[in-house]
């Protein structure tokens, strides 16, 4: 019986794992085409007359003398500006990153010490509207912000991004601080307690 589960078992890791293979080979290739792709002047990548042209490299050793060129880099970075979308991306990234979590910490750790029976409703409302699409979120401040005339800039659109990730912050961290055990905040407020005594 043994024997016969362990042959069955290799049979299925044997199968998983070809299928495993074929749909990883399926689902990436499409990312490294477009890598490799970047590699090759738009005549190849986007030749409509042979799709060969852009494993063999035709137009782009007839225009660079190389198979490979880095021209596509080049020219999204400094003649695109994609340098310009790159640098506005990281703020805001660090301004969406920080006070998202600066104050889904307060809040987090209120509603995970507070006994109270509202620190429930608040984090049902926070996962409704975690749930809901992110449009109907924006489309409240879209009139506001039409009329202040300051929609379209990077202040703007980490409030609204700040707002769509609040709840999702809020959930994760309540549930962090759910995991550390209260005794730890009663025995870090008697040892403030008693460092302000004695100084």
């Amino acid at each position: 019986m043994d024997s016969k589960i362990n042959k069955y078992s290799k049979e299925l890791i044997i199968i998983n794992s070809i299928f495993m293979l074929f749909w990883l080979t399926i689902s990436i290739f499409p990312f490294i085409w477009t890598f490799w792709g970047s590699f090759k002047v738009r005549a190849d990548f986007f030749s409509r007359s042979d799709w060969w042209y852009a494993i063999s490299a035709f137009n782009t050793l007839i225009e660079t003398g190389e198979k490979f060129t880095t021209n596509a880099y080049h020219e999204a970075w400094f003649e695109g500006e994609f340098w310009k979308a790159s640098k506005n991306t990281i703020i805001v990234t660090v301004f969406v990153v920080s006070i998202s979590l600066f104050l889904g910490t307060l809040g987090a750790y209120a509603l995970s010490r507070s006994t109270e029976k509202y620190a429930f409703w608040i984090l049902m409302a926070a996962l409704i509207f975690r749930a809901m699409p992110h449009i109907t979120l924006v489309s409240g401040y879209l009139f506001p912000f039409f009329e202040l005339q300051i929609w379209g800039i990077l202040p703007t659109t980490i409030v609204v991004l700040v707002a769509i990730n609040q709840p999702f912050t809020l959930w994760l961290l309540y549930s962090f601080f759910k995991t550390v055990p209260k005794e730890l905040d009663r025995k870090s407020t008697r040892l403030n307690s008693s460092h302000v005594r004695t100084s």
